[in-house]
């Protein structure tokens, strides 16, 4: 990974992309919106229940998905829907070109735990994923806060009138980084709700708040 071109970052970069990272990996914990690849690789590992992980079911689960990847299986309109999260680089998705370099220059190993481990899948592409290989949802990935939005009533539905806000503002940092959000000290906060805004309006859509910006853009 560090002799990866393009991949070297100072350390205080990485260590604020290791600190975003880490948080991002909190709140999915809770929310399931996001699975790693890893986690998913880790589940089918030990689906036998042994104390020790099959690291042969490991590596399938793994190939699997790289498999479906190479293929264009996680792609819409012609873009990776793959989020990749490593702090030594600013690159937020994974591609299936990008992946097939990787295997052709490095052993299957190293891809496996240096690059696929870094990706994360939307949670309804998980379940396309497993339906289209026969398997069924692992209840590990259910999200925590599943029964808590009910018990809540009226609230929920303001909820539900922010998913809209929240896709304008990741269609518009998809078509302002396609290749993926630099971190806050390379675009700050504040330019980044300018460049949305205007962005949004160019689109001629309706316009988000800051927070909802930066809740599509992983920093919050």
């Amino acid at each position: 990974m560090a002799n990866t071109p393009g991949w070297e970052s100072p350390e205080p970069a990485r260590q604020r992309r290791a600190a975003l990272i880490e948080r991002f990996k909190k709140r999915q914990r809770n929310s399931r919106k996001w699975i790693n690849f890893a986690e998913i690789a880790e589940s089918y590992s030990r689906e036998d229940h042994s104390i020790l992980p099959n690291e042969h079911k490991r590596a399938a689960a793994f190939d699997l998905l790289a498999d479906d990847l190479l293929a264009g299986e996680f792609e819409e309109n012609g873009h990776s829907l793959i989020l990749f999260l490593h702090p030594a680089t600013k690159k937020m998705r994974w591609t299936p070109a990008e992946l097939k370099v990787a295997f052709d220059s490095l052993d299957r190993d190293h891809v496996r735990s240096e690059y696929l481990a870094h990706c994360w899948i939307l949670q309804r592409l998980f379940k396309h994923w497993l339906e289209r290989h026969n398997l069924e949802f692992p209840r590990r990935f259910e999200p925590l806060n599943k029964g808590t939005t009910q018990l809540r009533g009226r609230p929920q539905r303001p909820r539900e009138r922010r998913k809209p806000d929240r896709e304008r503002a990741q269609l518009a940092l998809e078509k302002l980084y396609p290749d993926g959000l630099p971190d806050q000290a390379t675009v700050p906060n504040k330019t980044l709700f300018r460049q949305v805004s205007e962005k949004l309006k160019h689109l001629k859509l309706p316009g988000v708040s800051d927070d909802t910006i930066l809740r599509a853009a992983g920093r919050r």
